[in-house]
């Protein structure tokens, strides 16, 4: 699983990020909410749906968490019944340290506007499977701790064990290193049928029981997968995949399943004929789509250059291989600082009306770097940090247009926006007063 903050680059987020073996049952519904159960965690999914959630960011999502309970509320959007699908008494304990919430776009919305509300809740027993079809306990009544004497303080155990998640998936660089990927991967072996594609990585025994050594073996192996494009790693390792390319055609993501088995074959080239060996293996299938059913020319165009040089996430090669087929504009040729920023901040504004805060922050930091001297593209990279949260960051820029444009009303008050997130409200009194005696 990752979370690029800093510079990640913007695009569609991935079906399916980090995920370990799945565990059966693999897949069910329940409230309305859509679930996938892995080895180490069970994964709730809830469409965003309707123009109520428009503009929704994941800070504006509060989740928490304990041990056997799960509670989601938005703290900015009017969201009716909704989120109390993902509420409620869980079936099984969970790791309340080891969940986490994410707020994705839905790879199956042909808009790319659609969200999805994920939260990875971690097993407390791992290896376990949650059987039946339902994660949460449905129960008449909510019990709650009261008040039995008139001089008694009223109990409140409602907070007792309650962790709030911070927002944004767990960083694979929080996995320890287990093993490289030229030690354990033997061999690949691969093909496909009507549809399904199946890749199959033989391991070196010896060198996967040191690494069972260090981390349990749901925990050795993850994968990324978007429509288009997979990547396949050795936790703790991401930076040298095992698999990372282009599919031959477009698969359903949530449909990924990776298994950690053996299998048996006749040992190669043995002088006894007929002498079979049991080899561990990792078994990745990919179920195609619709539109993609049938045989493939090429199951994975991978660049053998490309998986020996250090790699970001799925997003950043999607978006790198997407920019490398793009024809570049013949009309660029004679462009100025000017037009670069303005093309760069045409998709800033794309993204910041559709919600896209993380990615309009990227394009206006492009842009800035073709005109740092803009006012206007500095006020609005500080309006994006202040929707995620960000507001030192926020008040940073207001401060810098001001330095350039400072009778500018508009930099007053991103000023005193940022400053009252601060909790600064004396300041941003000021600023907003400042910027109002220009109008």
């Amino acid at each position: 699983r990752e979370a690029v903050e800093a510079e990640a680059q913007p695009g569609d987020a991935s079906g399916v990020q980090g995920g370990d073996l799945a565990l059966q049952p693999y897949r069910g519904t329940q409230r309305d909410v859509s679930w996938l159960q892995f080895t180490g965690s069970v994964q709730l999914r809830l469409p965003l749906q309707g123009e109520r959630w428009e503009g929704v960011s994941e800070h504006d999502f509060e989740v928490r968490v304990r041990e056997n309970e799960l509670s989601v509320r938005c703290l900015t959007h009017d969201s009716g019944d909704e989120l109390d699908n993902l509420s409620g008494t869980l079936k099984k304990e969970v790791d309340p340290k080891a969940c986490w919430f994410a707020l994705e776009r839905d790879v199956e919305d042909p808009s790319g506007k659609q969200r999805v509300l994920v939260i990875d809740l971690a097993k407390k027993a791992a290896g376990k499977a949650w059987t039946g079809d339902k994660i949460f306990t449905e129960t008449l009544f909510k019990r709650k701790s009261f008040a039995w004497q008139a001089n008694q303080t009223l109990i409140n155990q409602e907070n007792d064990g309650w962790l709030t998640l911070k927002p944004g998936r767990r960083s694979d660089v929080q996995d320890p290193f287990t093993v490289s990927r030229g030690w354990l991967c033997a061999e690949l072996e691969q093909g496909q049928t009507h549809d399904l594609v199946q890749f199959r990585i033989v391991l070196d025994q010896k060198k996967l029981n040191e690494a069972l050594e260090k981390v349990p073996f749901y925990s050795v192996f993850g994968a990324d997968c978007s429509q288009r494009f997979f990547k396949l790693f050795i936790r703790g390792d991401e930076s040298s995949p095992i698999l990372l390319g282009e599919l031959g055609g477009r698969v359903v993501p949530s449909l990924t399943l990776l298994e950690l088995t053996t299998f048996t074959r006749e040992v190669p080239g043995h002088r006894i004929a007929g002498t079979m060996e049991t080899l561990p293996c990792l078994d990745v299938t990919l179920a195609k789509s619709q539109e993609s059913l049938g045989q493939w020319e090429e199951l994975l165009h991978a660049d053998e250059d490309v998986l020996n040089q250090p790699q970001g996430s799925l997003e950043e090669f999607e978006e790198q291989v997407m920019r490398a087929k793009r024809d570049p504009s013949p009309d660029r040729e004679d462009w100025t600082p000017d037009d670069w920023a303005d093309e760069q901040k045409e998709k800033a504004d794309a993204a910041f009306k559709d919600g896209c805060y993380r990615d309009a922050i990227v394009y206006y930091t492009r842009a800035l770097r073709h005109t740092p001297l803009n006012e206007k593209l500095l006020s609005n990279r500080s309006a994006a940090y202040i929707k995620i949260c960000r507001y030192q960051l926020a008040l940073e820029d207001a401060d810098k247009a001001l330095q350039i444009q400072p009778r500018w009303s508009k930099a007053y008050f991103r000023k005193g926006q940022a400053l009252r997130g601060l909790r600064r409200f004396e300041d941003a009194i000021t600023a907003f007063r400042d910027g109002q005696a220009l109008d």
